[in-house]
């Protein structure tokens, strides 16, 4: 049986302070990067080879990239163009840091081309995820969690092929798109106001024109510079 993730720190208690994108971003960071590895680990449970290898962080960092996309939509219809865009790229920011930090840690990689790694896989994404439609009321539509199975294709055991999609699809996305809804309710919902991020992020806000978007609702595209 499936659960929802709970527990985590998804809102602000002090609500008439106002919050920049960048700190609304890494309470869902925090929340993305506990939902992955509860992924992972409910993975495991059901007998997919996803051992403690380069594999593990590769499982890791591609659900990721699908759930910040996932984070992305549900800051669309939340905070402005501008806002949304620093919002998501200190999301992949942050995330890029975490996922560094564990796996040069634990295996010894070089944390900086870890890093580099996740931002570029990101980016490769793009395109791709904004093409997918997304509502709402019920988050990601077929096309878009079939996407994110078969991206988790080119990383699984050969064995756990086979049913990895359907995993992502009937399984570990429900609860994830449910549990990221409820945290940006409450990140945004418990804000004083959203301000603009601080003058040294001013490049990550400024990166380049904004691209036309793909429909009403797509991400914004434009490639997160890995600084």
């Amino acid at each position: 049986m499936s659960t929802v993730l709970r527990r985590t720190k998804s809102r602000f208690f002090a609500k008439d302070k106002a919050r920049d994108p960048a700190t609304l971003a890494s309470v869902a960071a925090f929340t993305t990067w506990r939902l992955g590895l509860q992924t992972i680990k409910r993975m495991r449970d059901a007998d997919f080879e996803i051992e403690a290898s380069p594999q593990y962080f590769d499982v890791l960092g591609e659900y990721l990239v699908f759930l910040i996309h996932v984070a992305d939509r549900f800051a669309f219809a939340r905070l402005p163009l501008p806002e949304r865009r620093v919002f998501t790229v200190s999301m992949v920011r942050r995330l890029a840091e975490l996922l560094a930090e564990n796996e040069s840690r634990l295996l010894g990689t070089d944390a900086d081309s870890i890093r580099r790694g996740f931002i570029d896989r990101f980016n490769a994404r793009a395109d791709d995820y904004a093409s997918f439609g997304f509502d709402e009321a019920n988050g990601p539509d077929f096309a878009f969690l079939r996407y994110a199975g078969h991206a988790l294709l080119g990383v699984v055991a050969e064995r756990d092929r086979a049913w990895v999609t359907d995993q992502v699809m009937s399984i570990e996305a429900p609860d994830a798109v449910t549990t990221l809804r409820r945290v940006m309710d409450n990140v945004v919902g418990t804000a004083g106001s959203i301000i603009s991020a601080p003058t040294e992020d001013d490049d990550v806000a400024e990166a380049g024109p904004f691209p036309e978007m793909p429909q009403v609702d797509a991400p914004l595209d434009d490639p997160i510079p890995p600084e």
